[in-house]
């Protein structure tokens, strides 16, 4: 009778090697299989953005969507998450505050968007439930906000400036100005989108890339509804020429370019590194500065004006709103006056 032939150990540990060798091949593809098809996900989340964002202007004199602006107190900066469960962000009496760039997304909502429109399948986030304060469904014109910030994986650019010239308008736009993007990480321990510069390497980029897709870059929409996956928050105005011409890339899409907005006719690099925080607004025509970033939570509802105060702010940068310059470029503070411009009209615009 012949004997079962058994597994030798040593080609038992031949075979387990064979074994680990595959894994370590198919679990990386694997992984990049799922990473590629968020990245797709998320593309198709902002192109419908973008359709929607298309239909507003066109519905809107080409303008995109913008709560109130207050050109007095606050003619620079803006706010988020506020009012999230006002009826009417233009009311003279609405809990959305004026400057609030999450409440000017949502405009899209009340116009027939879904919300999980905005949340990204990279993230950690999830779609706003429809419900108010009580956990009720309500309809999406009985809401002015998103209700938490978990609620909101991308950033838009923001609509408020003092800046000469600046519009956020359909027929204004250059078609690499950046108008939504993954979520901005601001500036924290781990995130610093004003440290690395246009030219930086890769490792280094992943330091101002959103938190979203393992941090190797971001989704960027643009006015022309095109989408683009960039490895660098260098994504703005005059990037494809940078490509083509192999200098440094466009417009750092997550920071100012300068503390406050010019009020006349300046030059400055695109590709200075730029500046983020909540009271800064874009600087030029060209600049996108999108927000909110991943730090802010609701706004604070602003202190009640006093007899004694003016109307009219300063609109000087945060002492921690700093940040390097480009190699090579021109200080990104000197053009601006030092306060911003009252307008001789009123005291805040709206928009429909």
């Amino acid at each position: 009778m012949r004997s079962r032939r058994a597994f030798t150990l040593v080609e038992f540990m031949v075979l387990l090697g064979i074994g680990l060798i595959l894994l370590s091949i198919f679990i990386p593809y694997l992984l990049r299989l799922r990473e590629d098809n968020r990245r797709a996900l998320c593309a198709n989340n902002l192109k419908q953005i973008g359709e929607a964002l298309a239909r507003y202007a066109r519905e809107n004199g080409n303008h995109y969507p913008r709560v109130v602006y207050d050109e007095v107190t606050m003619p620079t900066g803006y706010r988020a998450f506020t009012g999230a469960d006002d009826d009417n962000p233009f009311a003279p009496n609405s809990a959305v505050q004026p400057n609030d760039v999450t409440a000017s997304l949502w405009l899209l909502v009340r116009h027939g968007l879904n919300p999980a429109v905005f949340v990204c399948p990279g993230s950690d986030d999830s779609r706003d439930l429809m419900t108010d304060a009580a956990g009720r469904f309500v309809n999406p014109s009985q809401r002015g906000n998103f209700r938490r910030p978990s609620n909101l994986s991308y950033s838009y650019a923001s609509p408020y400036s003092s800046a000469l010239n600046f519009r956020l308008n359909s027929d204004w736009v250059n078609f690499e100005f950046a108008l939504v993007a993954d979520k901005n990480p601001g500036v924290d321990a781990t995130s610093d989108v004003t440290r690395p510069s246009a030219d930086a390497d890769p490792v280094a980029q992943s330091q101002a890339n959103s938190l979203h897709h393992g941090r190797a870059g971001q989704n960027v929409l643009y006015p022309n509804l095109h989408v683009a996956f960039h490895r660098t928050p260098y994504a703005g105005t005059f990037y494809s020429k940078a490509q083509e011409e192999r200098r440094p890339p466009g417009d750092n899409i997550y920071t100012a370019r300068m503390t406050r907005p010019a009020t006349q006719s300046v030059e400055i690099p695109v590709y200075v590194n730029g500046f983020c925080g909540r009271n800064l607004s874009p600087a030029t025509p060209d600049d996108s500065y999108l927000v909110p970033t991943a730090q802010d939570g609701p706004s604070s509802p602003p202190p009640p004006l006093s007899a004694t105060q003016p109307a009219a702010v300063t609109a000087t940068a945060p002492a921690t709103a700093t940040a390097p310059t480009a190699p090579g470029t021109v200080s990104a503070t000197a053009p601006a006056p030092a306060t911003a411009p009252v307008p001789a009209t009123t005291s805040a615009t709206t928009q429909p």
